[in-house]
């Protein structure tokens, strides 16, 4: 009986990292991001590539304060209409840059350099409907990394 209750845990938790389908428009790939930061960052910049379609955004707080450092709130989303020739799952690559003071925000993300901590990219294949969960975690001294985590 333990081995089976072991088992369905085990399946559990691989069902739950990554992507999930969830209550989200059936026409939208959702990534809700979590930070697990050492200290506050200024805004969360994103590269993305979606099925050859590239772009880039970024996140900050309206009020211009800092992003806290354990901000369960980020959340990037990608809508089906965006592509010429939309398929139901898709490949994704996002490149998050951690920029480590506020700036108000532009549409270039053009930011002084000194203060911009890129981080490796992370791909994944998404149906559009699910939910996405990424983690970001590290500091500005050793750096920062992403990865596919669960809900």
């Amino acid at each position: 009986m333990k081995k089976v209750f072991v088992l369905i845990a085990l399946m559990l938790s691989i069902s739950l990292a990554g992507c999930s389908t969830s209550a989200n428009t059936e026409n939208e790939i959702r990534v809700q991001i979590q930070l697990d930061l050492q200290e506050d960052i200024g805004l969360l910049l994103v590269n993305y590539n979606v099925d050859g379609a590239e772009g880039k955004g970024g996140m900050s707080n309206s009020d211009r304060s800092m992003l806290k450092k354990d901000s369960g709130d980020l959340v990037w989303t990608y809508d089906k209409e965006l592509l010429d020739e939309p398929s139901d799952s898709v490949d994704v690559t996002l490149q998050f840059v951690v920029v480590t003071e506020y700036f108000d925000p532009n549409y270039d993300n053009d930011y002084p350099e000194e203060y911009m901590i890129p981080m490796d990219a992370i791909s994944f294949e998404a149906a559009f409907g699910e939910s996405c969960y990424v983690t970001i975690s590290g500091d500005k001294v050793n750096g920062y990394r992403a990865e596919l985590s669960g809900a």
